[in-house]
Formats: C-alpha cells, structure tokens, sequence
C-alpha cells in the first residue's frame, strides 16, 4: 500500500493533480475561518448551543459547510445551496420536456445544464442568506442593529459570493485535480470536525462524564460500518446483456455477453437530506413561534425533537435499563424519519433511473436480456429488480442514519462521539474516498504501476 502512495509522486501528471486538489482544499479551509462582518461571535455561539440540537436541517447545513455555518464565516452556505439547486435542475428534467431535451444533447447539454445549475446557485443563496441575515437580526446576533438594511446587503453579498466561490472551487477540482471537486469538498467539510470531537470525547473519559466502553463500542461500529458502507457502495445486481450478431462489411460479428449493473443504493445520501430538512421544518417553526416561553406551540414542539419526552418508554411508565432503554429512540421523529428515507429511496431512485428509456436503449442497439422480450417486458423487469435492491438500500441506509440518533437518545452518548459514526458523513466519507482512489488506481494502471487492489501472484499465493 505504501509502495502504491510512492508511485503516485512519481507520475507526473498525477502529482499535479494531486498537489493542485490540496491546494484548493487549503483554500476553502482557509475561507471556513473568514467571519461575515457584524456578526457578534460570542453571541451566536450561546444561541447555537441553546437552541439548535445535533440533528436535523440547520446541522446538516452546518456539516455540509465544514462547520461554518455556526461560526456565521463567508463560507457558511457551503455546497448546500449548488446541491439544492442540482436537485431541482434533475427533478425539473423529469416534468419540463425543455431540459429532457437539452439534457439528452450530449456535451453541449451537459454544459446548459450546468450554467442553469449555477444561475439557480446563485438565486438560491442570495435568498437563503437573506432569510439568515433577517433571522440574525430578529435574534440580536448581530452589532449592526441600527443599520439593517447595511447588515442584510452586506450579508447577501458576502454567503453569496462565499457560496459561488466554494462551487467554482469545486469545479476547479474536478476539471484539473483529482476527484469529484464538491464532493471532496464535503467530505474534507466534514472530517474537519473529527480532531475537535475526539479532543472533546478524551475530555469526557478523562473528567470521568463518559465511560471508556462507550468509546470502544463506538470504534468497533465505526469500523463494522465501514465495511459494510463500502460492501453497499459496490454491490450491484448484474442483469446480463446479450447483443446480437453483427454483419461488418463481409464479416460477422459474434454477439457478446455483458451486464447492466443496478446499483444497490442507487439515492446515495439524498434520502436522508431530504428526510433530515422535512423534519426539521415543524419543530423549527413550532420552537420560533414559541420562542421566550412555554405554551401550546412550544409543548408542541417537543414531539417533532429526536429526543422527544413523548416516546414508547415515558408512555409505558418504564424505569428498566439495559435493552429496554431503546424504546426511548421510539417516538414520532423516529418514526416519519425512518418511513420518509424509505419513500425518498424509492422516489430519487424513480426520478433518476428510468427502466422504459433503458429497455429502449437496448432495443435501440440490438441487445436484449435473455428470456425477456424487447419494450415492456423488458422495462418491467429491471423495474422489478430494481425495486428489491432498492428495498435493500434502504434499510441499510436507514439503519445507518438513526444509529447515532438512538446512541444519542437512549444511551445518552454525547453527539461529539456518535458524530464520527454519523450516518450522513459518514457515507459522504467513504464513498468520497473511494470514487477518487479509483480516479488513481486508474491512473496508476494507465502507466503500469500497481494499483491498490489486492491481486493473486503468479504462484497461486496472494
């Protein structure tokens, strides 16, 4: 494995690239520590810790920023924005015949696609970083409160230039470095809280407020997560392809056998953000309107929260320990959330792979799967088979997802610790890390090195 780090810096090529995504990287660190102007620190750091919890739509923002959503920086909007705008882009591709056809023009669809995407960017952070500028002055977190209109422009133009300058970034990466450049950019995002959360996870064990068993638990489910991310990452279920006899000139060319491969967790994380935000948005709304006081609103409030008064273990009256204190993680939240990951497994994996324009496409090039006849039949199997592994993905990724919630509800573990094993990120991780050292690997093979797959000898030995 070390040899195959070696010869990466002996291509030369590939050590630019290389060299030039950690730059970058450098860079957007850099501009996560860039403080929007007027913002009082002190007191947005109090109004985080008080009122927003580990989970839901306002900390996946702040995940998906590398943490600089909380510390209100230029950067603060992150990628969040260009995803959002990707999302509706793709689902628009689906009802508005305009962009199905301009995506389906090759190369110079693929690049109106992509301006369209940055257009909506930019429209979508400026509004966002709007609402969050309005939102900062209702809570006094700011010391421009004489000057707001001065305040809300200054905001807008600072997230959104920030916003615009983390997608260009990104696109740099992906065009001249190695890699997909917003994704390594989320993942780099996230893993930059690892070395506060485990200095805050020693702190605990040491001051005695958490157990040590806790932390190797948290290790080995760490690692057994791992593993199984990157089983689900690259299993697929293989649908053999047969393509017909060809006549080339005077010769006749042998038909061959490939495979359509269906990926298992074909929505990859977005299930879970979709999930996430939905969710946060009544216990959000319902917190504000009750903001300063009890009340209906803010009692009400508390059945959309993960860790919720009103779950199966209050109702039932329990004072167990051991096994039965998971019926603390069952209450409302818990339960839509699991559901809600279900259906958009389901609903992103419909919007984005279409069985009846695949059946086509192999009628189109005389291919066809064995045993099932061209068109419909065709299109309605890949749909059934589709619809089994999806069910598979998931569950997976639904019990990715609510682990860290339930050590967090029904164990007390703090979130600094569950955070390393945090379903989202945790994927995001992985899967980032994996898609660029392929990128590498074929690179490396390229130039007749070694990849980083484990291959057989010559003597039959590994």
């Amino acid at each position: 494995m070390l040899k195959t780090f070696g010869n990466i810096f002996k291509i030369p090529d590939l050590k630019k690239k290389v060299f030039f995504t950690l730059f970058i990287i450098i860079v957007h660190r850099f501009g996560c520590h860039v403080p929007i102007p007027f913002v009082d620190a002190d007191a947005m750091s109090n109004f985080w810790t008080q009122r927003f919890g580990a989970q839901g739509l306002v900390n996946i923002i702040d995940m998906f920023s590398g943490r600089a959503f909380r510390n209100m920086t230029v950067f603060a909007l992150g990628v969040m924005p260009y995803i959002t705008a990707s999302i509706i882009i793709q689902l628009l591709m689906v009802v508005w015949p305009y962009l199905e056809k301009i995506a389906k023009e090759g190369e110079i669809g693929h690049k109106k696609i992509n301006q369209y995407t940055r257009y909506g960017t930019v429209a979508i952070a400026a509004f966002q970083s709007m609402g969050i500028a309005l939102f900062m002055l209702r809570m006094n977190l700011t010391t421009l409160v004489e000057h707001k209109l001065i305040f809300i422009f200054i905001t807008m133009i600072a997230m959104t230039a920030g916003t615009t300058l983390v997608m260009w970034l990104g696109e740099k990466i992906t065009e001249n470095g190695i890699g997909n450049g917003i994704s390594i950019i989320i993942a780099i995002g996230i893993m930059a809280s690892y070395p506060m959360d485990i200095n805050m996870t020693l702190g605990m064990v040491h001051q005695g407020q958490l157990r040590p068993l806790w932390v190797l638990v948290v290790l080995a489910l760490f690692i057994i997560l791992t593993v199984f991310i990157i089983m689900i990452h690259d299993g697929a279920r293989k649908i053999p392809i047969q393509h017909a006899k060809k006549i080339v000139g005077r010769r006749t060319m042998s038909g061959s056998t490939t495979y359509l491969p269906l990926k298992v967790n074909q929505a990859g994380v977005i299930p879970v953000i979709f999930s996430s935000a939905i969710l946060s948005f009544p216990g959000l709304i319902l917190s504000m309107i009750g903001f300063g006081g009890g009340g209906f609103f803010s009692g009400l409030s508390n059945w959309f929260q993960i860790d919720s008064d009103h779950n199966l273990y209050s109702l039932l009256g329990l004072q167990l320990t051991g096994v039965f204190l998971l019926l603390r993680s069952v209450n409302i939240y818990l339960v839509l959330y699991t559901i809600l990951t279900i259906f958009f497994c389901y609903f992103y994996t419909a919007i984005t792979f279409n069985p009846v324009d695949t059946a086509e496409n192999l009628k189109k090039y005389g291919a066809f799967i064995p045993g099932r006849r061209p068109g419909k039949p065709t299109s309605d199997y890949i749909d059934f088979v589709l619809t089994r592994i999806t069910l598979l993905g998931a569950i997976f990724l639904t019990g990715v997802a609510v682990l860290p919630m339930i050590l967090n509800v029904s164990y007390r573990v703090p979130y600094v610790l569950t955070d390393l094993i945090g379903g989202v990120g945790l994927i995001i991780v992985v899967d980032v890390f994996l898609d660029t050292m392929k990128q590498v690997e074929s690179h490396l093979l390229m130039r007749h090195y070694d990849g980083f797959s484990i291959k057989k000898s010559t003597r039959g030995r590994w």
